[in-house]
């Protein structure tokens, strides 16, 4: 999706169309960055988890709108059920991005470029938003055809010509390539993809090991993942970064509630139950914690997960210094039916219709329509 952020501010702000634009935390507050910013931002330098004070300074006309996660969940399901209309494997790796294989179905949707014009056109006419689609054999090369097409557009790398599609790309083209391999492969003289190719695989390898190989086989276009459907899914996660560092137990808590529904709303979605609850918890020193505990039997309710969450919280802070980060996820996932206990039937009935209301409401008016537990002691604050 097309600046996914900044286009789903301008759809409830339609005066945003045209202004460089950033989303993001307030430059008063704390830690802000730039999540996301607007094509017109871009052309300043301004990008994404750029210290929102910096991106201000390069741009003195930058509107700064705060997020709205709420938002921006609802519309990834939206895109998600769209993408899913045209084929039932689909694997979202972000908010706002995702691949699909699209084998077999030529008779439905057309050979790969009128494929993804369709795709194109469904999203623009369902949700109002431009996106860019990329088309290849592989994951990966599909990822740099849709880079290079941005924005709203389409690109189609035919199979057997993805090596001279990427042969002219600079090195930084290969997702994964960041500052220090770039320089190492430049300190070598590699500057585009084509050169790496060229290397061959053995030499790339003894240079740089296994990233060598992996570097070679991406190069040539050969680099093959398998699409990961959500059925396949291994863990569900989500965490936050507080805006200054805090040794205040009580929010932390209520943060940590907020997480737990958000992650067991989506695991709800999904069909799906976890068995194994993890936190993580990040001191201001950068210290990070980990706790996890596997339970008797699945589970996909917010009270019963929380409370698990919540005592490995308690004994993860161990010490008398600013939290940072605090993050809670959900692993070992299986279906989501389940067996009651004769006696303990009519209170699970009943707290499930409770969970199925709550999640009515939120779906059709945004997660926090309905806050409960320790997480309304965050609406205060807002």
């Amino acid at each position: 999706m097309d600046c996914f952020f900044v286009a789903l501010e301008r759809l409830k702000n339609p005066s945003l169309k045209g202004k460089p634009v950033a989303v993001g935390g307030d430059p008063e507050v704390g830690r802000s960055v730039v999540t996301s910013a607007s094509y017109e931002a871009r052309k300043f330098g301004i990008h994404s988890a750029m210290p929102m004070a910096v991106a201000i300074r390069r741009c003195p006309e930058l509107v700064v709108v705060p997020t709205d996660f709420d938002l921006y969940d609802h519309y990834h399901f939206r895109v998600k059920e769209i993408f899913q209309s045209f084929s039932p494997v689909v694997e979202m790796t972000s908010i706002d991005e995702g691949y699909i294989d699209l084998s077999g179905t030529e008779r439905l949707w057309g050979g790969p470029m009128e494929a993804g014009e369709r795709m194109r056109w469904t999203i623009k006419q369902l949700t109002q938003l431009d996106c860019t689609v990329g088309v290849a054999s592989t994951k990966l090369t599909a990822k740099i055809a849709s880079d290079k097409a941005k924005p709203n557009g389409l690109l189609w790398v035919p199979v057997g010509a993805e090596a001279h599609f990427l042969a002219p790309l600079p090195v930084e083209a290969i997702p994964g390539v960041g500052v220090t391999t770039s320089a190492l492969l430049r300190s070598f003289g590699l500057e585009q993809v084509g050169q790496l190719a060229a290397v061959g695989e053995l030499l790339m390898e003894s240079t740089l090991g296994v990233t060598g190989r992996w570097l070679w086989h991406a190069s040539t276009g050969n680099h093959e993942s398998e699409l990961i459907p959500e059925w396949e899914r291994k863990s569900i996660s989500k965490e936050t970064t507080f805006r200054t560092d805090t040794t205040d137990q009580q929010y932390i808590t209520a943060v940590l509630h907020m997480l737990t529904e958000k992650v067991c709303w989506r695991l709800r979605r999904e069909q799906k139950a976890a068995r194994t609850v993890s936190v993580k918890l990040r001191y201001e020193d950068f210290e990070t914690i980990h706790r996890s505990r596997t339970l008797s039997r699945p589970e996909n309710r917010d009270p019963s997960l929380f409370s698990v969450a919540k005592e490995l919280m308690c004994s993860a802070i161990t010490r008398r210094v600013g939290v940072r980060l605090i993050g809670m996820g959900l692993s070992n996932l299986t279906g989501s039916g389940r067996q009651t206990d004769l006696f303990d039937e009519g209170e699970w009935i009943k707290g499930w219709h409770r969970l199925e209301a709550i999640d009515k409401a939120r779906s059709r008016f945004g997660f926090n329509a309905v806050l409960t537990g320790e997480a309304i002691r965050l609406a205060a604050q807002r």
